[in-house]
């Protein structure tokens, strides 16, 4: 049986798994080639707000196993967390890695409006897509977002993403605009990118 819910400390090797599994290109470019690097930046990344029980990193867990997640942003980090990490990424990458780290990063940050829920790193490992947990997680998502009081759910996909743009317009998602940019398409070989909105009735 399928559970969604907020994420706790113990979750955080299995969310670095699936994580790492659903973005492998793009964890290559922002963490390197060593798997395990990335699968302790990866934990290190949402250890704090895991910690501290922020309730919006969600994960899809079945028989024990962590199967996918999504995290629901902004999510906030204290200035020790944020030391924390800069100095873990620091230590495993060093400093032309940490830099090239935190720029792509950045690259595909978004700031979310105070009535906006947005939602990122929604990934499934490989053995269990297609078995509808992508729309579980994203319903989970929208009563997160309802609890909240947000007014809407958004998202950025690629436009060559075919399976998520799917999944996204069929828990009711409808594309807004669309983004170019060279950097990104540089970084990560993505051309072009969909922003889609979901608006919630308060």
């Amino acid at each position: 049986m399928l559970h969604i819910r907020p994420a706790q400390t113990v979750d955080l090797p299995g969310i670095a798994i699936v994580l790492h599994d659903a973005f492998s290109e793009k964890m290559r470019v922002i963490f390197g080639k060593n798997p395990e690097t990335a699968h302790t930046l990866l934990e290190a990344m949402y250890a704090g707000p895991v910690q501290r029980g922020y309730d919006g990193i969600l994960v899809a867990e079945r028989g024990g196993r962590i199967v996918g997640t999504l995290a629901i942003e902004p999510v906030y980090y204290t200035s020790h967390e944020n030391r924390s990490f800069e100095y873990m990424v620091l230590h495993e990458l060093g400093l032309l890695g940490m830099l090239r780290a935190a720029f792509c990063l950045w690259l595909i940050s978004h700031t979310p409006d105070p009535d906006e829920a947005y939602v990122g790193d929604v990934g499934v490992v490989a053995d269990a897509r297609g078995e509808g947990i992508g729309r579980q997680l994203m319903e989970g998502a929208e009563q997160w977002a309802v609890s909240h009081n947000r007014a809407r759910l958004t998202l950025w996909v690629a436009t060559t993403n075919h399976r998520a743009i799917h999944v996204y317009e069929q828990a009711g998602y409808r594309v807004v605009k669309k983004r170019s940019s060279l950097l990104i398409r540089l970084a990560f070989g993505i051309r072009q990118w969909y922003f889609m909105e979901k608006p919630l009735n308060r």
